[in-house]
């Protein structure tokens, strides 16, 4: 934990530099925010006020040092105390927040030898080994889950474990195979290019799961490319052409008797510190774009130059899945396709459903809060 040296406050700010030499400020406005009392927050942690119950320039009156924890006085009465640990955690500077914010290792080709893996029935019982597996998960876009039982229904079982599956028109789980007179190029066996699956709905589910029933056709080898990676080299090698796919969105749309969905966005988006946050990428369900005139030849420029590095050989991992195996896919990252199959020589055939990705950063988080919890919990006795 970092220890606080001194303090300084000019009433609308305070300052506090650490002991390691490192100096840290908070508006004023910003601490009042966040007062951590009984009069602000319920136990559940929920704030027990309106923002218009809050003065609009708080003015701390006096702060004072005590057994690591700043008190703040506040002009108008209020009293407000934060712990060292958590006001550094809280820090506000550029570095601070860079190291909170995500770190996604970006990858291609390279990793096929040193996929990101782990064994269902060790994660299903240890949690220790769940949350090794989640953060391998998170850190990549994705994961794979060895020995899944082979019996239909199992896709649903993980993720429902893992997060909370979500019911679409395909149903909440749904098979891929050729079929006669398919509504989906999926189930043909034909060979897809790497996509993001249900760009056409607003939200477009977070995570993808699919599980290997049978895998005896010749070919259907899976496909996966890094969409983060692939994006930024597009900004490294042509920024204008990254520029106008953050910029302008696409229209993507799915309709059959049953379902109509549509939808635009961006092939590439970004937060508010330019990092690359999702990708949208389906040829198949691609509706055009509709923008003004001149921007019709230089989005397709853009458009063209981001497939094709997409396509590099250096950015695919190629893998066969076999029965028992089940691949976990962030949907706006982690871009998947498959080579062709001939269905006459053999069967393919997966299972697949959609979880929403916040449930299971939930649940990597409640788990890493659940361990390291008994971890303290058994050094202290």
């Amino acid at each position: 934990m970092r220890r606080i040296d001194r303090i300084s406050s000019q009433g609308n700010s305070l300052a506090v530099t650490w002991a390691d030499g490192g100096r840290s400020t908070w508006p004023a406005v910003w601490l009042r925010d966040q007062c951590r009392c009984a009069k602000c927050r319920h136990p559940s942690g929920q704030r027990l006020f309106e923002i218009g119950d809050l003065p609009a320039r708080p003015e701390i009156s006096a702060v004072t040092l005590i057994d690591g924890a700043l008190r703040l006085e506040w002009r108008d009465g209020h009293v407000s105390t934060f712990d060292s640990g958590w006001l550094a955690d809280h820090d506000l500077s550029e570095a601070a927040r860079a190291a909170r914010a995500r770190q996604p290792r970006l990858w291609g080709k390279e990793i096929g030898n040193h996929l990101p893996e782990g064994d269902w029935p060790s994660i299903a019982r240890d949690p220790a080994a769940e949350l090794r597996w989640l953060e391998a998960y998170h850190t990549f876009g994705f994961g794979l889950l060895r020995n899944v039982p082979v019996e239909p229904g199992q896709v649903a079982e993980v993720g429902d474990h893992l997060g909370f599956v979500r019911t679409t028109n395909y149903g909440k789980l749904f098979d891929v195979i050729s079929v006669p007179d398919p509504n989906n190029l999926a189930n043909t066996a034909l060979g897809l290019g790497v996509h993001s699956d249900n760009p056409y709905r607003d939200p477009t589910p977070g995570v993808q799961l699919l599980h290997c029933l049978e895998s005896d056709a010749p070919g259907g080898d899976t496909l996966l490319v890094d969409g983060f990676a692939a994006a930024e080299q597009l900004r490294e090698e042509a920024p204008q052409h990254f520029a106008m796919l953050v910029k302008v969105p696409a229209s993507f749309r799915f309709a059959d008797k049953d379902a109509d969905l549509s939808t635009r966005t961006p092939l590439i988006s970004v937060d508010d510190e330019g990092r690359v946050t999702a990708v949208h990428f389906n040829n198949r369900s691609f509706a055009g774009i509709d923008v003004a005139e001149e921007l019709v030849e230089p989005w397709y420029e853009a458009y063209r130059a981001f497939a094709a590095i997409l396509k590099r050989p250096e950015r695919e991992v190629i893998f066969r899945l076999g029965p028992g195996d089940l691949v976990v896919m962030q949907n706006e990252r982690a871009l998947h396709g498959r080579t062709a199959f001939d269905p006459n020589k053999g069967r393919r055939r997966l299972q697949g459903c959609y979880v929403d990705k916040d449930g299971m950063e939930s649940r990597m988080r409640v788990l890493r809060r659940k361990l390291n919890g008994a971890a303290a919990k058994g050094a202290a006795e």
